[in-house]
């Protein structure tokens, strides 16, 4: 019988009745599938879930956080209308956000840099602990508790579950609507309830919410829809990072914009179309958003559904702890591209070498280590190379590069010259340095400048600095001309964009001050490949 002829004759009561033992049913069947242990010791706990516990029994302060394990529950196994695999959980768990607490290289950095202060440590572990530990500095801040990052992540601490899961489901997804956007939100300083206890906490998603009352009664967090959850202020939090500065005494003297991505975003053409989530996550369609109940007819299919990537630029970082890094790499190549044309002016050839950038933001951007530059190589009809300019050693060294940093060039004659983008910092002396509680001020910053960008508009943390007078550097791309003087031998022009996340001006400072963690990182990195290549291009001369 059809279930619209069944519906037909059935009796008020009888549909009430049927009704009435679904929905209990489902709830049961959901609640059994997803509910979690109540916060009661039990022996086999491990001791760190018992202390978290602990703090959802406290009469005056909730449980503001939950690890991802009860949400990958309802969350994974998802799939989009073209049969894709797109589970939340399992596309988080392979991302830098994810591991924002194992990262070895932050590791790494991190004990340099207290090894070099002469102050007190603990207020730079809980600076970095406030976006690399979010959940268990937030929930330690609120208690009462110390939150210096690498407290957190002792196992024995009561926050060191929350601690090593980074930035998880339940940190991005309880930020509030509230200072988005302004300077007193970055930094790491998001605005999260801190007096709701569950099952009243309320958690933002793109959608509004179906079965609400099921999300509260299994995992305490109350489903709302928050457009906060779309926007670029959200990540420009933690990825508009301003760090203090001091002197060699270990004076405070400032603070220092480390990286500004939100901020280029602002001044590209970019601003009022993209947002950071929609390059950083792919959107699908037709996506069910939890596998609970299994009845798709309980809840719609989503779209646009943002799939959790978050691809960025640590291919290599990623590699070394053993995560898929495809996504990434993708993201880096699709980032810029690079294009040449050649013409003879007598016995020199000119070629000239433009890049374009497609990112939202500088290329490259985020942690200064990081830069990109312009290999170039010139053969003639034999195979043997005439010119050679940016090639680079196993050690990640970029032959010709200068000391203590290489000048922007808008023309290169020498082989011993190369364009390299980056930015390089200088300490309130004026000396380059690699250490960023040093670090006062950029002296170079010619990372190409994403499109619709005006130097002359930007926010002043974000301004280039040491290409002036080259007309070439422009909003979204940059024109660098080599004149060769070949005697018309030449026959194939090749150039490549490399990249780097870690140069090998950070790689050496790291190495004068060996801590477990420094030597344990450089001796990993040691064996890999340092650099990507981004972007190709070649031309065979007649």
């Amino acid at each position: 019988m059809s279930e619209k002829r069944f519906s037909s004759i059935l009796t008020a009561s009888t549909l009430l009745t049927v009704l009435a033992f679904s929905v209990c049913f489902l709830l049961t069947t959901f609640l059994i599938g997803c509910a979690q242990p109540q916060p009661q010791p039990q022996p086999e706990t491990p001791k760190e879930t018992q202390k978290i516990s602990e703090v959802q029994r406290s009469e005056e302060i909730p449980e503001m956080f939950s690890p991802s394990k009860p949400c990958s529950k309802c969350h994974n196994g998802l799939k989009d209308s073209f049969g894709n695999d797109v589970s939340i959980h399992s596309s988080w768990r392979n991302t830098m956000l994810a591991n924002a607490a194992k990262d070895p290289y932050f590791l790494a950095k991190l004990t340099s840099e207290i090894e070099k202060f002469s102050g007190d440590s603990k207020i730079i572990e809980r600076e970095c602990a406030k976006c690399h530990t979010p959940m268990a500095a937030f929930q330690a801040k609120v208690d009462g508790e110390e939150s210096a990052l690498f407290t957190l992540l002792e196992k024995d601490n009561q926050y060191h579950e929350l601690a090593v899961e980074g930035v998880s489901c339940t940190l991005c997804h309880q930020i509030e609507n509230k200072r988005l956007g302004n300077e007193d939100s970055f930094s790491g300083n998001y605005s999260i309830d801190s007096s709701t206890f569950k099952p009243d906490r309320l958690i933002y998603g793109p959608f509004e919410p179906e079965m609400a009352e099921l999300m509260r009664g299994v995992v305490g967090y109350l489903p709302k829809k928050g457009e906060q959850i779309e926007k670029a202020e959200l990540c420009a939090i933690c990825h508009t990072l301003y760090t203090p500065y001091f002197d060699e005494k270990g004076e405070f003297l400032g603070h220092f914009p480390e990286q500004t991505p939100y901020l280029e975003w602002l001044s590209s053409s970019y601003a009022k179309k993209v947002s950071c989530q929609s390059c950083h996550m792919p959107q699908t369609k037709g996506v069910r958003i939890s596998k609970i109940p299994a009845n798709p007819k309980f809840l719609p299919a989503r779209s646009p559904f943002y799939i959790h990537e978050f691809a960025g630029g640590n291919v290599q970082i990623l590699k070394l702890m053993g995560m898929n890094a495809s996504a990434t790499l993708d993201k880096l190549k699709s980032a810029v591209s690079v294009s040449l044309e050649t013409e003879r002016e007598g016995d020199k050839l000119v070629v000239k070498v433009r890049i374009l950038n497609f990112a939202g933001h500088k290329f490259p951007t985020g942690f200064p280590s990081r830069r990109a530059w312009i290999y170039l190589k010139v053969v003639d009809g034999e195979g043997k190379t005439i010119f050679e300019s940016g090639n680079y050693t196993a050690n990640g060294r970029i032959i010709g590069e200068d000391e203590p940093f290489e000048k922007h060039h808008d023309v290169i004659t020498s082989e011993n010259e190369v364009q390299i983008y980056e930015s390089v910092m200088v300490d309130s002396g004026g000396m380059v340095t690699s250490t960023l509680l040093r670090a006062a001020e950029y002296i170079k910053d010619n990372r190409i400048l994403p499109e619709g960008a005006d130097p002359n508009k930007m926010h002043s943390d974000t301004v280039p600095r040491g290409v002036d007078g080259d007309e070439n550097f422009i909003g979204g791309s940059d024109t660098v001309t080599y004149t060769i003087a070949d005697d018309g031998r030449a026959r194939k022009v090749l150039v490549e964009v490399f990249y780097q996340p870690v140069s090998h001006r950070f790689l050496s400072d790291l190495s004068k001050t060996p801590t477990a963690l420094v030597n344990e990182f450089l001796g990993n990195y040691g064996k890999m490949e340092k650099t990507t290549v981004v972007a190709v291009s070649e031309k065979i001369l007649e």
